[in-house]
């Protein structure tokens, strides 16, 4: 039986490789589909997508325009500069959700130790290919979403 490191490395692998594939059509849907789903949510704590992440990038914008949009650090070690007592919700990415909430990202820990100290509701975000129909392996640790937009 693997260890939970070991589970968790594999899963990151096969979440990763499966996100990659999502055809650059169904991207852009998607970026569209974020866009609608969020745009009049309230202020937000967002973040800069990275590689074969969903593209949020418009929403941002938008949000931006109107003077709502709060983003992640770059230096993720610096979640205490974030002005919490502003924001609405907090987009979170990932890897991969499973049902409850759970997600796996890419295993540093920065949004679960960041998470452990605010009651803002968070929205996980993705594609609804990064959803798992198998629980996740989690730690104690590991803090679930409060609500999936998975397009």
């Amino acid at each position: 039986m693997e260890d939970l490191s070991t589970q968790k490395t594999r899963w990151r692998k096969l979440l990763l490789e499966k996100r990659k594939k999502i055809p650059e059509e169904r991207r852009r849907q998607a970026s569209s589909l974020i866009l609608e789903a969020l745009k009049n949510r309230g202020a937000l704590l967002s973040f800069s997508p990275m590689g074969s992440e969903i593209d949020i990038s418009s929403l941002n914008a938008h949000l931006a325009t109107k003077g709502r949009l709060y983003l992640v650090p770059y230096d993720l070690n610096s979640f205490n500069n974030v002005p919490l007592e502003k924001i609405d919700w907090i987009l979170v990415p990932a890897l991969g959700f499973d049902r409850e909430g759970y997600r796996i990202g890419y295993g540093k820990g920065y949004y679960d130790r960041f998470l452990a100290n605010t009651d803002t509701p968070t929205i996980g975000v993705g594609f609804l290919e990064q959803l798992s129909q198998e629980p996740i392996p989690k730690e104690p640790w590991d803090i679930p979403v409060q609500e999936l937009l998975l397009v």
